[in-house]
């Protein structure tokens, strides 16, 4: 098993965002691997580039497929002037 594999089912079965530093030891337990700063850091990495997790702010990491489902993309941005990103956020305009 991958390591973002174990730490995807840590927070599936925990049914909740989670401290990034609980995660990565529970998934690293599952691994049956010590703790070490470089293997830490290593899936700390991997968790970052995975589309599978969301950072929620914090430290504290969850999985993306437990945001609810947007129904279409946002207009309102478009009708104030403003820009929008392929994720449909607002980015600012820069009058510089």
């Amino acid at each position: 098993m991958r390591a973002t594999d174990a730490a995807y089912a840590v927070l599936k079965s925990q049914g909740q965002p989670m401290d990034v530093q609980d995660l990565l030891d529970e998934a690293l337990t599952q691994l049956g691997v010590d703790r070490e700063a470089r293997i830490a850091a290593r899936l700390y990495t991997d968790i970052n580039l995975d589309s599978r997790f969301q950072y929620r702010g914090g430290s504290t990491w969850g999985l993306k497929e437990w945001q609810p489902k947007s129904s279409g993309r946002n207009t309102s941005s478009r009708d104030r002037g403003g820009y929008e990103d392929d994720d449909g956020e607002d980015l600012e305009e820069d009058d510089g």
